[in-house]
């Protein structure tokens, strides 16, 4: 029996919600002391409402994929033209192409260029197709007809194209690592061996080769090749198909991502293969070789091209309104585009917890790379590389700035003992910083669950901005969405994987998304948070510890909160510094007198003979043995008819009072107005809820307010005063240890002078009597203004953080104002008040003494109201905790005083 000491289901002592269920948010219970960190929803209680999404105004829908293709043509005698090569505008006036292509086996150059056409031997979709002279063609100095190498030329067209969706020069893959593992190749020219060209602009996927796997298809000394493949050029195929002759010139390109649309990126130029449809993979110039000689050759014809004006970005920006949306962003709809909002991938909207990071005063920034995630609201977590710099203490943070620009002083760094960067610095990457005070912003609950892999995520990145003028870069924050990716999927790139020794651990969280990125769209910022969407709340799955391009062509790597919840929980939770749970007393034995440390008295007695004890059990209180394991001290029960008949009515207030509640019960049947009378006249100033029939609970600074104690209550007033009679005081107990300086024990009970009839009008509340927990979903009443604002409780230290003072967890503690309305159930006469639902509340006060209760869910067939707490003072701001009184704590003080 003792070995289960334990918090039940709920947490409730009382029979008639002992099943509640517990994933009901009106069943949501907080301790008053904080044992876990799986408490966020109930710690931080707070409705999401869901984010309505609606298609964007249209625009027509162009076939933009081939929008830099050209088709290299040679005209006939007859105007007719034989389109013998491909090329890629890459310029408004240039096409990079094969050189090869600059003369026919003829030796003639050709003289037209056509694009924005897909079919080029049909007049049926030359709506956008645009045809210029070719009046320039520029070889590359190394290239020679007789050797494969060097095959790549410009072609300068008579004028600039007209910039279109369907016409548009593509952008230069001028990096040297290919790193996609799929490009796409496209062009008019044969279908297969032996075959004729197509007509209609073919694509074909093929994946990079290495060199020297190629290098068994295309030998040192062969025609053309005679030193073997360079490193200017590199190889792709696929099992079934390849390019044919036809193609030469053409693109080999990869698309790549940013925002709304795919961006095409030129990676080499079809160059020359086997026979096509043999599976060998073809030959392709590495564009990236060339990014010099193209820029030089575009500014001795008098174009202003720079490096930059190639870099990623900039050529991105200069066409994006040109490109073509990724596919599930749009809904097409009668051959018109709709932007579909619900599946945008980036937004400009960053989280409210992440934070920087500065070291004042000399230094007014550390470590710009790095961020940190605020999980609670006086704790940032980040990685420990962040905050440790190799063991250089100098550069440690001193103070995080919050997205709201407060400024809050680091108090203390922890990072994770196991933490090596010499060693392995992807281990155990972690670091915890603890402020100085509250920063005031509610953190997203941490995930300490088990991991679910093809999870939906968000991660924050740094997305550069090209400033063309000046060719320097900002940058801006934003977030993307990815997805949670299992062990088995997560294919590092090579770098990473170096890095790993023992390989991906528990403690990683993989993600990825496709397709690539255009560098520098969005680049991870490490110790940033890795945040999903639950049904309710955002939660932090873990912080990013690696990668590039946030996760998109390629895994990137965070660190897993919930494989170092352990350590956590040692460096966040408090100590605990409460009594043993279970106590031995040698001295005692049966029959003696006993007193437990919260003040409880009892006689010492066999477990059979006490069922009291359960209580203590389900409230995890303390039990105290006497002398040996089979005597316990057994709290007093009631001897005393009148002290019986007050406890009768305190536990059995859900059954007694079952008949007069109904679905419209409110508050008013138990609200209490106390007044002064004398000779002259008579006034109401405090009020009160009726707890027992001769018994209403007040605060004790307002009844003492006045200098002499109310003599009178009106009851059955509040909500109309046809229902009210007045009934005269017979005592005033203030709490004896009430002071009036600090509020403490702010708490009174006026005894009246004769019961109260119950009825449907006038009745007692129950009272909330479980001293471990108390539910997050509560309702002060405010007599003021006759409605029901939310309140939710607060742990002991989240609060003294706050106010900067301590408090005796026992008897006060804090509550946190809601940020809605509840619909309000009082009645004034026959006109019911409403306030309408999903209103904020701005600065609110309350009377002291306004009772604050808590309901069962609205299914709920007993519509019981317990009343939980007391307002005691605070202040009137929305985003300042108000101080409650505990009633569970003073229900003994209540039967002695009432009895």
């Amino acid at each position: 029996m003792f070995g289960a000491l334990v918090v039940l289901g709920c947490a409730l002592t009382f029979a008639s919600v002992a099943q509640c269920d517990d994933n009901n948010e009106y069943n949501w219970m907080l301790p008053y002391e904080r044992s876990s960190l799986d408490d966020c929803e109930e710690r931080f209680y707070k409705k999401i409402d869901p984010i309505k999404v609606a298609p964007a105004a249209g625009s027509p829908a162009y076939l933009r994929e081939f929008a830099h293709i050209a088709a290299i043509g040679w005209t006939n005698e007859d105007q007719s033209v034989r389109w013998l090569c491909g090329g890629s505008l890459i310029w408004e006036n240039f096409i990079l192409t094969a050189a090869h292509c600059a003369a026919d086996d003829n030796n003639v150059p050709p003289d037209v260029a056509r694009m924005g056409d897909i079919n080029i031997y049909s007049d049926e979709d030359d709506e956008f197709a645009q045809q210029l002279k070719i009046v320039e063609i520029i070889r590359h100095p190394k290239h020679k007809y007789n050797s494969n190498y060097y095959d790549i030329a410009l072609m300068k067209l008579e004028r600039n194209v007209t910039l279109h969706d369907t016409v548009a020069p593509t952008c230069l893959w001028l990096d040297d690592e290919i790193r996609f593992p799929e490009l796409l190749a496209a062009g008019w020219g044969r279908t297969g061996f032996d075959q004729n060209t197509t007509k209609t602009l073919l694509k074909v996927q093929l994946a990079p080769i290495t060199n020297d796997k190629c290098s068994t298809h295309y030998q040192r000394g062969v025609r053309k090749l005679g030193n073997g493949l360079m490193d200017h050029q590199f190889c792709a195929g696929d099992e079934k198909m390849d390019t044919c002759p036809g193609d030469s010139g053409g693109p080999l390109h990869v698309k790549l991502f940013k925002e709304w649309k795919l961006i095409p990126f030129l990676v080499g130029v079809t160059s020359f293969g086997k026979a096509c449809g043999l599976s060998a993979p073809g030959v392709y110039v590495k564009v990236s070789k060339f990014g010099d000689w193209i820029i030089e050759t575009l500014q001795r014809h008098g174009e202003m091209a720079t490096r930059f004006k190639f870099e990623p970005l900039v050529c991105t920006d200069r066409y994006y309104n040109l490109r073509e949306y990724k596919e599930d962003l749009v809904r097409v709809y009668e051959g018109r585009e709709y932007l579909d909002l619900s599946n945008a991938y980036v937004s400009s909207t960053i989280s409210n917890n992440v934070v920087f990071f500065r070291r004042l005063p000399s230094v007014p920034q550390v470590n710009n790379a790095c961020f940190g995630t605020l999980i609670e609201p006086n704790v940032v977590l980040t990685l420990a590389e962040c905050v440790l710099d190799e063991g250089k203490v100098l550069s440690r943070p001193t103070h995080v700035v919050l997205t709201n620009g407060n400024l809050i002083k680091v108090l203390e760094i922890i990072p994770h003992p196991s933490y090596n960067h010499s060693i392995s610095p992807f281990y155990n990457n972690i670091a915890v910083m603890k402020l100085q005070s509250f920063g005031m912003i509610e953190p997203f609950c941490g995930w300490y669950g088990d991991p679910k892999p093809d999870q939906k995520l968000l991660i924050t990145g740094s997305n550069r901005i090209p400033i063309e003028k000046t060719e320097e870069y900002n940058s801006t924050i934003i977030m993307t969405r990815v997805r949670d990716q299992s062990p088995k999927q997560c294919r590092l790139a090579q770098e990473y994987s170096d890095m790993l020794p023992e390989g991906l651990q528990n403690e990683h969280l993989c993600y990825e998304n496709q397709p690539f990125l255009v560098p520098g769209a969005c680049d991870i910022v490490i110790g940033s948070p890795i945040e999903r969407n639950g049904e309710k709340r955002i939660y932090i799955d873990g912080i990013n510890l690696f990668g590039r391009d946030c996760g998109y062509g390629e895994p990137a790597v965070g660190i897993r909160l919930s494989s170092h919840k352990a350590w956590l929980e040692s460096v966040l939770l408090p100590r605990s510094k409460r009594d043993p749970l279970v106590y031995l007393d040698p001295d005692l034995e049966l029959d003696d007198k006993c007193e437990y440390a919260d003040l409880t008295k009892g006689i010492c007695m066999t477990e059979k003979h006490c069922p009291a004890i359960h209580t203590r059990l389900q409230n995890s209180q303390q039990v105290m043995f006497c002398g040996n394991r089979t005597v316990l001290c057994c709290p007093n029960k009631a001897t005393d008819p009148r002290m019986m008949a007050i406890e009768d009515e305190f536990n059995q207030c859900e059954k007694r009072y079952r008949h007069l509640r109904t679905d419209r019960q409110n508050g008013g049947s138990h609200a209490i107005e106390i007044g002064w009378q004398d000779d002259r006249n008579t006034t109401y100033g405090c009020y009160g809820y009726l707890i027992s029939t001769r018994g209403i609970v007040s605060s004790a600074s307002c009844l003492s307010e006045r200098g002499r104690m109310p003599n009178i209550v009106r009851i059955g007033g509040i909500d109309s005063l046809d229902n009210s009679r007045v009934v005269p005081i017979e005592k005033v107990i203030i709490h004896p240890d009430y002071n009036k300086e600090t509020l403490e024990h702010n708490i009174a009970i006026v005894k009246l002078e004769s019961t109260v009839d119950p009825s449907e009008h006038v009745f007692p509340t129950c009272l909330w009597q479980n001293i471990t927990h108390s539910p997050v979903k509560q309702l002060v009443l405010d007599f003021a203004s006759k409605r029901y604002d939310p309140i939710h409780p607060m742990y002991k230290s989240d609060c003294e953080a706050l106010l900067n003072r301590t408090f005796n967890e026992h008897y006060s503690l804090c509550m946190n104002p809601g940020t809605k309305f509840y619909k309000t159930l009082f009645y004034a006469g026959d006109l019911q008040v409403r306030l309408v639902p999903n209103v904020s509340i701005s600065n609110t006060c309350y009377e002291t003494g306004s009772p604050i209760v808590w309901r069962q869910a609205p299914n709920s067939t007993d519509n019981v109201e317990y009343l939980v707490h007391m307002y005691s003072h605070g202040s009137c701001d929305l985003n300042t905790p108000r101080v409650v009184t505990r009633i569970a704590a003073y229900i003994g003080w209540f039967k002695a005083v009432l009895h």
